[in-house]
């Protein structure tokens, strides 16, 4: 043999001895047979884990695993690596000395030179200290239950998986009665005993039988049991109503007894005729605790009320699915990374006129259908957004490739037997989807919009959202949204559509936003994320402007619905407009018209702002000051303004319950508006709880797609 060539290969023998000799030292791995018997392991798991070799070698991996791990897990594991994929998760297992440990781990199938399987290798990475503090975050301090906090996720997760298995869930909240006095009474240190006790009792009193229970208030428990009939759920509160009243926990401040009881509002959902959103769930559930307490206490109120489920507010009507509010207070709750979905359905409107509502509600109805039987997995959820499109939202990464094949190759590929719909023996209805990707937790909703509207106007099947587009990739988006915008513009498709804004004191609709679309050649409506940026950089955006403004005021001119339109400073500081503006308060006269004036550092003087409005208001025009808080509120020119109301910024209001110091922001401005004796507007308002919250703080009026999302002016009755 050649003396280099040898020289070469004990070089390289050398180095490989070097990096194994690494590996074994440093790194957690081990390797195993067909079977998930382990072969080898390194030096460092064995040290880490503190098992000899001897005790390793043969054995199956389950000697080293935590007898509570989901057994769901484990059978991913081995189903993904029998596919010849990779398989990457979380394992808690146990150290030889009885310690747990948690580990983020990456199995992959092992090959011989002739590419036969022979076996398994795992690479571990120990996260014991990442998933105690993720312990910390969703536990108790004082009674070790799992907080609101994880109840909140765990309750939308397992809901959905037990609707998808048709199985029942029930939800149990208990109250400890007349707590508030017997702390007053007692103390705290009292108080945290009795708590301390009442959990442990309570965990004994109902043992196994219950899937999980969680401290969700001072004073309030919140216990999950699933695919339970009703007499279980019957018999179980009322076995815990008696037994805590039976512990004589002493209790001079009650009026129920002498000692201390509970309340316990109870609900058993039956899946196979309820498809129901955990929130909604959850107020139900509430509001048997109410009836409860109102009754005097120390008893069960166990009701479905089939009202309340007929007219829920998070479930759409016509498909029974989650419907928008559901999705964005699911995104809420993200932690991790999820996958967004969103399915347009091409052309529904343009049908919609050609074969009225019905039929329309009947293709929904199956297309609904259609995508929840392609939806097997718990951790994908479906939603109706509206009458165009639905959503998809999945939770777990490992899923993600799954359904991105899956919408490529089922939901959007042509299949005509699934996407065409006979309406009568001689008509059928051909409609298929186009979809919008987004990838990540912040803003997800926004990316996954935003890439439906090109992929609408670049006439492709699907886009996916990039966060880091090159520079090539951003020029070549904005000529095409600037020929998408130019067409619509001199075609005469601008059109507006409305949302209405609502009195807080009463719920009325106090009047309407016009907000700007597009609509394109095959009649699908684009909203302003797609185009507004690239018309406002545009020299023709003033008769983009003028378009919007004339068929808003032919709108108004036929009720007289008072209606708010949208002004930039560079509209009011144009001449040209204002003579417009004039022309049309002229002809058709402005008592019901609101000009809302965006506030930003665009504007350069304040005293055109005040002159236009005073301009207005001669008309019997009312002014408003849009975005307001968004970070450039100039509080001094403005209050120098003759304004009627100001719009509190959308960003600031959707945190209003998750973030303190915007709450303490709002509140602030609630102050400024008051004294300056202006009304003032919440924007973006979602859900039932932040409309609440909104109410709460004493805003005047509200909008958002918790009252209504923006739609035409026949939609709302306008014409």
């Amino acid at each position: 043999m050649n003396k280099n060539l040898e020289d070469r290969i004990e070089e390289q023998d050398f180095l490989l001895k070097q990096k194994n000799k690494i590996i074994d030292d440093f790194v957690y791995m081990t390797t195993s047979d067909l079977a998930g018997r382990i072969v080898d392991i390194s030096e460092a798991y064995l040290d880490f884990t503190g098992y000899k070799r001897e005790e390793v070698i043969g054995k199956n991996h389950s000697i080293f695993r935590n007898e509570k791990m989901d057994s769901a897990i484990i059978k991913n594991l081995w189903d993904t690596l029998l596919q010849d994929q990779t398989w990457r998760g979380e394992l808690k297992n146990y150290k030889l000395s009885g310690e747990e440990y948690w580990i983020s781990t990456a199995i992959a199938p092992l090959y011989n030179r002739n590419g036969e399987k022979i076996g398994y290798t795992s690479i571990k990475q120990d996260i014991t200290y990442r998933k105690m503090l993720e312990e910390i975050a969703i536990k108790d301090s004082l009674t070790s239950l799992h907080n609101r906090r994880f109840f909140d996720y765990y309750m939308k997760k397992e809901l959905r998986r037990s609707i998808l298995n048709k199985k029942t869930f029930a939800l149990l909240l208990i109250e400890i009665d007349c707590f508030k006095e017997y702390s007053d009474l007692y103390g705290e240190s009292q108080s945290d005993k009795a708590l301390i006790e009442l959990t442990a009792n309570m965990q004994k009193s109902v043992g196994i039988e219950v899937n999980d229970m969680f401290r969700i208030a001072t004073n309030e428990f919140a216990i999950v049991v699933i695919n339970k009939e009703n007499d279980y759920i019957q018999n179980l509160a009322d076995r815990l109503i008696k037994f805590i009243e039976s512990l004589h926990i002493p209790n001079a401040v009650s009026k129920v007894s002498n000692y201390v009881t509970i309340s316990i509002g109870a609900i058993n959902i039956d899946n196979h005729l309820h498809n129901i959103n955990s929130n909604d769930l959850y107020n139900i559930t509430e509001n048997n605790l109410n009836t409860a307490k109102k009754l005097g206490k120390n008893r069960v109120v166990f009701d479905i009320n089939e009202f309340y489920v007929k007219n829920l507010t998070n479930i759409d009507n016509i498909t029974k699915l989650p419907n928008r509010e559901a999705l964005v207070s699911d995104i809420a709750l993200l932690k991790e990374e999820a996958m967004l979905v969103i399915l347009h359905i091409n052309q529904v409107m343009s049908l919609k006129d050609i074969y009225g509502f019905d039929v329309i509600k009947e293709l929904i109805a199956k297309k609904a259908k259609q995508l929840d039987e392609v939806l097997l997995d718990s951790e994908a959820t479906l939603y109706s957004l509206n009458l165009q499109e639905f959503a998809i939202l999945i939770t777990n990464k490992m899923l993600f490739d799954k359904y991105m094949s899956l919408l490529k190759y089922s939901i959007l590929l042509d299949n005509i037997e699934e996407d065409v719909y006979k309406s009568s023996d001689t008509e059928y209805i051909v409609s298929d989807y186009t979809a919008g990707v987004a990838y990540g937790v912040q803003n997800i909703f926004n990316h996954a919009d935003v890439v439906l509207q090109e992929a609408i106007m670049s006439k492709k099947s699907y886009k996916v959202y990039k966060s880091n587009q090159t520079t090539r990739e951003l020029q070549q988006t904005m000529i095409s949204r600037m020929k998408v915008y130019k067409n619509a513009l001199y075609t005469g498709n601008v059109i507006p559509y409305f949302q209405p804004i609502i009195d807080m004191h009463d719920g009325t609709v106090m009047k309407y936003e016009a907000l700007a679309r597009l609509q394109t050649e095959s009649g699908e409506i684009v909203t302003p994320y797609y185009f507004l940026e690239s018309a406002k950089e545009d020299k023709t955006f003033e008769y983009f402007t003028r378009q919007m403004m004339q068929k808003v005021f032919n709108i108004y001119a036929i009720k007289k619905t008072p209606i708010s339109l949208n002004l930039t400073y560079d509209n009011i500081s144009s001449d040209g407009m204002v003579s417009y503006i004039k022309n049309r308060l002229d002809t058709y006269g402005g008592e019901g018209i609101t000009f809302e004036i965006v506030e930003s550092e665009d504007i350069l003087d304040y005293s055109i702002i005040e002159e236009f409005i005073l301009f207005v208001k001669s008309y019997g025009c009312k002014v408003s000051i849009d975005d307001f808080g968004s970070g450039y509120s100039n509080f001094t020119n403005i209050i120098k303004l003759n304004i009627d109301y100001i719009k509190l910024d959308g960003t600031l209001i959707e945190k209003l319950n998750t973030d303190t110091n915007v709450r303490h922001m709002i509140e602030g401005l609630l102050i400024f508006a008051k004294n300056a004796n202006i009304k003032t507007i919440a924007e973006f308002v979602s859900s039932k709880e932040l409309a609440q919250a909104v109410k709460e703080l004493g805003i005047d009026y509200s909008q958002g797609y918790f009252y209504g999302e923006p739609q035409s002016a026949e939609s709302y009755d306008l014409i």
